[in-house]
């Protein structure tokens, strides 16, 4: 089965540009055999709560329209350690993953 899979992206400062996070995440999941459902980009600091693109993506985790989560490394998705492991934890319960580019999937 493949799987269906949301590409989130993100920079923290408007001098930034999440172009080479979706190159690459976009070129992982071919090479993986994965279905992009779409890609989810933002530029917003990381120990901001409010993060709109990264709430659409959970919604779609909750509703099970993805399987999974892209992104290049575990910093682009957790505000922090205790914010990796919430979200960790909610996206186990729906059953998705979070694939990070560097090869660790959780």
């Amino acid at each position: 089965m493949v799987q269906r899979v949301a590409i989130y992206c993100r920079v923290s400062t408007t001098d930034q540009s999440c172009q080479r996070q979706e190159r690459d995440l976009v070129e992982y999941a071919a090479l993986s055999g994965y279905q992009v459902v779409g890609v989810w980009k933002e530029t917003i600091s990381g120990t901001k709560n409010s993060r709109t693109e990264r709430s659409v993506v959970m919604a779609l985790a909750q509703s099970h329209k993805i399987d999974a989560i892209l992104v290049t490394e575990m910093t682009r998705w957790g505000r922090s350690t205790i914010d990796l492991i919430e979200t960790l934890q909610s996206l186990h319960s729906w059953g998705v993953s979070l694939i990070a580019q560097t090869g660790l999937q959780f």
